[in-house]
């Protein structure tokens, strides 16, 4: 209640943090206005968990888009140094946390001090205090929360002096964003040697992709066109799903349907058809990696039979990358079954059921040919099959490192306990 003690204590808390910081979990899907208006009463800026992408627009200036294992590093160094963080409809997964006993150390500190702490917010009254233990939990949903707090933030706004103070932790977010972006990995420009249609020899400048170039591609595309309200993501599990949540620019709450911590291999394809199903007016676009779409591609026969006019990208590296990469880090490079070395042709799959598909294997046909893919043939399916090499997804929180000490650089990897990886 807005009167109640409780209500009270945190909005003073909210009103002394120096350095307050909001994990807006999927409990942040149903009230993305609410949010919104929290954050911009408090200055607090906003980083989000997978399944929660969209429920804060990353185009807004308080956005610190994704947290934890392989988010953004500007909200993982953040959150190491808020001295309150608001946990609102997330259950502080590990993926969120990195090393328990290092997660958060300076909020533990102002919980002692009287001047910050944890304040969390979850409709399971089993999560309190399972993975972190809070200045306060409050049982109850995202929503009902944040209108609580809004309507106490409209009776004792803070003021200027207080807003004013966060203004130098803001700077530090953009001084951290330019600092340490989500990294594009490069490749050199090869000269090759072809014929042209009359038998001509020639030479063709061709630049190899990473999957982090594609997807920055398309969201330049879709962003350009005014169109990423409009559009709704799945994705299979990997390299190609972590470099999605990275890369689009979130602005809506569900817009990426994804597995999660179940890590289901092969749900892009069906997770694109629902969506389709669901939301015809929207393009719904799966990112999938050849790993991932090898699973379940018979649903092409679904979408071919029924006409559904959905995209499917996948980000062929002929290998399952992720696990590749953590049997590189942890398991002193014995590899074991991370190759797809005889993938089908997907360019022939499709036409085996009459699906429109389109090919790229180089940096520079990629802008027109995603161009096609996207914005030409609207009413029909379209599968895109792009070539990329084998790049890992960074950064990377290793298991029992804490979040600050992420992997930044694929040439930076040491000092790992192997015992700390799932097996």
């Amino acid at each position: 209640k807005v009167d109640s003690q409780i209500t009270t204590e945190i909005l003073e808390l909210v009103k002394k943090a120096e350095k307050p910081f909001i994990i807006a979990g999927q409990g942040c899907n149903n009230c993305p206005e609410d949010l919104l208006k929290f954050a911009e009463e408090t200055r607090i800026p906003v980083a989000t968990t997978l399944h929660a992408l969209g429920c804060f627009d990353e185009r807004h200036e308080l956005a610190l888009n994704m947290l934890g294992m392989h988010g953004h590093p500007t909200p993982n160094y953040m959150i190491q140094e808020s001295d309150l963080v608001l946990c609102i409809g997330s259950r502080f997964d590990d993926r969120i946390t990195g090393q328990i006993g290092g997660f958060i150390p300076e909020a533990k500190k102002a919980d002692k001090k009287g001047t910050g702490g944890v304040i969390h917010v979850d409709i399971r009254i089993t999560e309190k205090s399972k993975q972190v233990q809070p200045t306060y939990f409050v049982h109850s949903t995202g929503k009902k929360f944040l209108e609580t707090m809004n309507e106490a933030l409209q009776k004792s706004p803070l003021d200027a002096d207080a807003l004013a103070s966060r203004e130098s932790w803001l700077e530090k977010k953009s001084d951290l964003q330019e600092a340490f972006p989500v990294k594009t990995p490069k490749f050199p420009t090869e000269q090759i040697t072809s014929t042209d249609k009359n038998g001509d020899a020639i030479t063709l400048k061709r630049t190899r992709m990473s999957a982090q170039g594609v997807v920055s591609e398309l969201n330049r595309q879709i962003l350009e066109a005014g169109m990423m309200d409009d559009c709704l993501f799945s994705t299979g599990v990997g390299i190609h799903q972590m470099v999605a949540a990275q890369l689009i620019t979130w602005t809506q709450p569900r817009q990426m349907v994804t597995s999660g911590s179940l890590g289901t291999m092969g749900v892009a394809l069906g997770f694109v058809i629902g969506c389709k199903i669901a939301q015809g007016h929207k393009m719904c676009i799966a990112i999938d990696g050849d790993g991932s779409f090898n699973m379940t591609f018979t649903e092409l026969k679904t979408v071919a039979e029924q006409k559904i006019p959905v995209k499917i990208m996948i980000l062929d590296n002929e290998s399952q990358m992720m696990v590749e990469y953590w049997q590189r880090l942890f398991h002193e490079e014995r590899y074991l079954a991370v190759t797809n070395t005889v993938n089908p042709k997907y360019g022939t799959l499709a036409d085996a059921f009459g699906i429109r598909n389109l090919y790229c294997d180089a940096e520079e046909d990629l802008p027109e040919m995603m161009r096609q893919f996207l914005f030409e043939e609207v009413d029909e399916p379209t599968l895109f099959h792009v070539r990329i090499e084998r790049t890992p997804c960074l950064p990377l929180v290793a298991p029992g490192k804490p979040l600050q000490e992420m992997i930044l650089d694929d040439n930076i990897c040491t000092d790992f306990d192997a015992c700390a990886a799932p097996s």
